[in-house]
């Protein structure tokens, strides 16, 4: 068993390699043990649109009946259907099976036991104790469809009072169906592209933040007209944002405009990860709430904002999370239809509501290839080794230099065998002063590694 797969907020790895029968097996009994062991008999289970889906699905019931847990089994959906039926549903247990914006053959486990996400390394150590698991020719299995409950609910809290033209990319993931559905029930023109599942990712690899996935949403923006665009990842918890001029809004601007809209209705805290601009916690204190900075993952964030009743949350990789008058889980629809909502109450277009955030200059997230194994060791070489005189340092995830205006960060990426970089200023030449004093101290201490990033 490959243990690089229990990661630090969920599980992940090479479906055929890492993700075999025996391992995710073993992995649901491990689970449907800790159900039990929160006096509940059922589990909602959810899964993508990977080819490697359907196996994994069959495999994980197995070890979850063997427990003595049912599945509640909501087929092909985003993972935020899975983690609305556990605020909503018969149980507070729910798994997801999804490599969310891995490559295509990498797939994993996103999981919430009695209400409470659920890390990798929570359960490795009794994964990895488990001999031979019981076997059960009895299969506990009930179909059920949450889709539809979900989107009435959206309606009844939601109301939009203009009639927008959307255009909705889910790049062959899981979000596209219900995402039109949900748009058209709210009255607006929708335009669905690449809305079919299909675990190859023909056209574009769902993941919004890479700009290399938005040229084709962009594309339909300008040749429809559009008011705006929405582009979702593989299991529909991470959002991208493009206006009416395709223009693509990068997350924490995307959090700037949710936080003002929330902080006009209540005051409190706003949960943020360490990638975020500086302009975000100002943009915070001035409409009266508390920014809070928190590691990256969507456990964390999750974690933080229900310790701190946060108003919202939101992560630099897309990840909204609203906690005000909604559940606190990271759902990209959602969010998008709280967008939507704020450019007609407010009638302007998204294109104008951008230009008002203070703008910055600041790299995207910057990804650096090393090896899975070495990553966290290299941030503490780093740590030990790096020399800012004068700088704030922060290392409450990974390492966040400031000097000024400017800072920089660097993490271990918990889902990938990367590194993860990303530098701002307040005019370009901080940003490249900071950047270049960053990237000297990076080489003197890997003086072999290049930086090639992507």
């Amino acid at each position: 068993m490959n243990t690089n797969i229990f990661r630090a907020y969920d599980i992940r790895g090479n479906a055929e390699k890492d993700l075999d029968s025996s391992t995710i097996e073993k992995i649901g009994y491990a689970l449907g043990l800790k159900i039990k062991e929160n006096n509940s008999n059922s589990v909602y289970v959810g899964y993508d649109s990977r080819l490697s889906c359907k196996e994994i699905k069959s495999n994980l019931i197995t070890g979850i009946n063997a427990a003595g847990v049912k599945v509640l089994n909501l087929g092909l959906v985003p993972t935020p259907i899975v983690y609305y039926a556990t605020k909503v549903g018969d149980t507070s247990n729910g798994i997801m099976i999804t490599g969310s914006h891995n490559p295509k053959d990498d797939n994993g486990l996103k999981m919430v036991i009695n209400d409470n996400a659920v890390s990798g390394i929570e359960i490795k150590e009794s994964v990895e104790n488990l001999g031979e698991i019981p076997t059960s020719d009895i299969e506990m299995v009930e179909n059920l469809d949450l889709k539809k409950k979900y989107i009435e609910e959206v309606m009844n809290k939601v109301k939009i009072n203009k009639k927008l033209k959307v255009v909705l990319d889910a790049g062959n993931g899981a979000a596209g169906i219900l995402a039109e559905e949900m748009f058209t029930a709210l009255g607006h023109e929708v335009i669905s592209i690449n809305k079919e599942p299909d675990g190859n990712f023909p056209n574009h690899h769902p993941d919004p933040s890479k700009e290399k996935n938005l040229i084709e949403i962009k594309r339909e923006i300008d040749s429809t007209n559009a008011d705006i665009g929405f582009a979702f990842d593989g299991d529909g918890d991470r959002i991208g944002l493009i206006t009416n001029k395709g223009e693509s809004v990068i997350a924490d601007q995307i959090i700037m405009l949710m936080a003002e809209f929330y902080l006009d209705q209540v005051k409190g805290p706003i949960v943020f990860d360490v990638k975020c601009s500086n302009q975000l916690p100002l943009l915070i204190e001035k409409f009266g709430g508390e920014p809070v900075m928190e590691k990256t993952g969507h456990f964390n964030i999750k974690r933080r904002i229900r310790q701190t009743n946060a108003v919202m949350g939101g992560e630099m990789s897309g990840h909204i999370f609203i906690n005000h008058d909604w559940y606190g889980f990271d759902d990209a629809i959602f969010s998008a239809v709280i967008l939507t909502k704020i450019i007609t109450d407010l009638d302007v277009s998204i294109s104008e509501l951008v230009n008002k955030i203070p703008s910055t200059h600041s790299t995207p997230e910057l990804n650096l290839d090393v090896k899975d194994e070495e990553k966290f060791n290299m941030v503490e070489k780093f740590k030990s080794e790096m020399e800012f005189p004068n700088a704030d340092i922060n290392t409450i995830d990974g390492v966040r230099i400031s000097i000024n205006n400017s800072w920089a960060l660097m993490r271990a990426s918990n889902t990938s065998p990367k590194l993860v970089l990303r530098f701002e200023g307040d005019t370009e030449d901080n940003l490249n002063q900071i950047k270049n004093l960053f990237e000297n101290n990076f080489l003197k201490i890997f003086p072999d590694i290049k930086l090639d990033y992507h």
